[in-house]
């Protein structure tokens, strides 16, 4: 009996790791901007509008130029003497990742997991 278990066992290994090496994800890294144009710029703010439903979101040229998370937090509306009007300040930031997956440029909405492909952007791994 253990014979013949020794024996199946060894004829499933290879395919059992071949299984394994058919369901390993497709590997991504964390990416930067190295060189922003306005292209790229102009694509960045028009995905992360994409990402948030339409909403405008300000980017800076600087932005992914050092880490792949962008977070963003709504800026607080207050009255000429300071006080604060608004109150959906006290909500997290939203945070965007940027990174590479075969050799493709990709941001991330990272609380939804919404992916848009980048065409404009040239990223390299971080």
């Amino acid at each position: 009996m253990k014979k013949l278990i020794s024996n199946s066992m060894l004829l499933l290994m290879p395919f059992m790791l071949t299984a394994c090496g058919a369901s390993t994800a497709t590997k991504e890294s964390a990416a930067k901007i190295p060189v922003q144009t306005d292209a790229s710029l102009g694509e960045l703010r028009q995905s992360a509008k994409t990402l948030f439903n339409g909403r405008e979101i300000a980017i800076s040229a600087s932005a992914f130029s050092e880490s792949n998370r962008l977070l963003i937090q709504r800026k607080p509306v207050r009255l000429p003497s300071g006080q604060v009007i608004d109150t959906g300040v006290d909500e997290p930031p939203f945070v965007l990742e940027l990174f590479l997956r075969d050799g493709e440029c990709y941001l991330r909405n990272k609380a939804t997991g919404e992916e848009v492909r980048l065409v404009e952007v040239g990223c390299e791994a971080k």
